[in-house]
């Protein structure tokens, strides 16, 4: 027996249904629009400490909304509710649905945080899980949708990390940031 894509959609809403899950499931809505992602990354800018993380996050997400974007209008892909009808709780979402440009957003944001510090990189991480989850939940992307947007953040967190280390390879204020990656914090964290 295979199960679709619809089918695990169904099971959530109908196994996992409850007033807190609307309410996370809202807030996570209006926390992983670009507007809170580009806006926190814009005042990570401001702390000299930070500023690193702000500007591959910012970063990070243009490309994301660059790539995902035109990927949308070539994939042209029908969202949930437009093959099973539902009774939606947030407003009906007008683009198409792959990939899922909030699941993008907040892990752009979490492979950022990662890259920058272990301890809140983990609390981002699973911020995006819960994202992504929700967009399931809310029957507005299908689950390949939430996939290829994490996937699509890794890969732009990615570049835009190396052209970043490329760019900026010597200089002293960006080296510490720059040398980071989670396997020497952790190898740091246990010496």
């Amino acid at each position: 027996m295979s199960v679709s894509e619809l089918d695990i959609l169904i099971w959530i809403r109908d196994n996992m249904s409850s007033a807190a899950m609307d309410a996370a499931s809202e807030a996570a809505d209006l926390l992983a629009g670009g507007a809170f992602t580009y806006a926190l990354s814009l005042l990570l800018l401001i702390p000299r400490r930070t500023r690193p993380l702000g500007v591959l996050m910012l970063l990070s997400e243009a490309l994301c909304d660059l790539i995902g974007g035109p990927l949308k209008a070539v994939t042209a892909r029908d969202r949930p509710f437009e093959d099973y009808p539902v009774d939606l709780i947030i407003s009906r979402p007008s683009d198409y649905s792959f990939p899922s440009g909030h699941t993008a957003n907040a892990f752009a944001l979490a492979f950022s945080v990662l890259c920058f510090d272990r301890r809140y990189g983990v609390a981002a991480m699973a911020f995006a899980t819960f994202v992504a989850f929700s967009r399931l939940y809310l029957f507005v992307h299908w689950p390949t949708d939430v996939i290829a947007g994490a996937i699509m953040a890794a890969a732009c967190v990615f570049a835009v990390r190396s052209l970043m280390k490329s760019r900026l390879e010597g200089n002293r204020r960006w080296q510490k940031f720059l040398d980071s990656d989670v396997r020497s914090a952790i190898r740091a964290k246990r010496g």
